[in-house]
């Protein structure tokens, strides 16, 4: 593994990754990364997370290729007049997620919160979104740090119980978010984003 680098270069040059070497992932980075996921802070310390790493080449063919379809299916199999680089790069990913050398599946674990599942009843979408989104940024902030790229998405959501029975997930497990994980083509390079001043305020609204 590439050594790592400062949680400040990490943040200041983190991207969203659509292209992927075909290196394999060293379990050792997969586990580093998910450790480093569960240090994050959650509401009432109950840390409602799971996460699937998936490294068996079958099951990233087969839940890429759903996701595929359900990008495709919803966006178009070909591009749109004008269709812009950011649809642009998550179409490639799309079309190429069955051959990412691995993927993380986060989940929010409703056995885990305040309000524990009912065996048997549905599950409350987004009721710990706000303590999990915080331990995916810290693996994807880990990753970076360890030169691997990650994505956000959420298209798989729609093929989800596909998924849940294909990984034997669990009724009171709720799937998050699907990110590719691998070594990226081409550097990470830094982001950029609207300037902090354009949207800060201090003490009132606009106020400098």
């Amino acid at each position: 593994m590439p050594n790592e680098i400062g949680l400040l270069e990490a943040i200041y040059t983190q991207r969203q990754i659509t292209r992927y070497r075909p290196d394999p992932v060293p379990r050792e980075a997969i586990e580093q990364i998910i450790d480093a996921a569960i240090r994050a802070p959650s509401g009432g310390n109950t840390q409602p997370w799971h996460f699937i790493a998936i490294t068996d080449p079958e099951l990233i063919e087969k839940i890429g290729s759903l996701y595929r379809d359900l990008w495709l299916g919803s966006l178009g199999a070909t591009p749109a007049p004008g269709e812009s680089p950011v649809y642009g790069a998550a179409r490639y990913l799309a079309q190429h997620m069955p051959e990412v050398p691995a993927m993380i599946l986060i989940c929010a674990d409703h056995s885990r919160g305040h309000a524990p599942h009912t065996p048997g009843q549905p599950i409350e979408r987004g009721r710990y979104a706000s303590s999990v989104w915080l331990a995916i940024q810290n693996l994807f902030l880990a990753a970076r740090a360890l030169g691997l790229g990650t994505r956000i998405t959420t298209t798989h959501i729609r093929g989800e119980e596909q998924i849940k029975q294909w990984l034997g997930i669990p009724d009171h497990l709720e799937t998050v978010c699907l990110t590719p994980l691998g070594y990226p083509r081409g550097s990470f390079g830094e982001t950029v984003r609207t300037p902090a001043p354009q949207v800060t305020s201090f003490n009132h609204y606009g106020a400098p």
